[in-house]
């Protein structure tokens, strides 16, 4: 599994994909701010976010 910041146009997402023997699961979230983004994504990589 891993995730990934995705930024662009002023908006921000999350990916996070599953890599299984039957291909890849990719799930994304609802857009949102990078402010907020970059908060939740420092607390996702200080192992705080759930």
């Amino acid at each position: 599994m891993f995730y990934e910041l995705r930024e662009g146009g002023g908006q921000t997402l999350f990916r996070r994909t599953l890599q299984a023997e039957a291909g890849d699961v990719v799930h994304e979230t609802h857009q949102c701010s990078i402010v907020e983004a970059r908060a939740i994504w420092a607390a996702l990589l200080a192992g705080r976010a759930r």
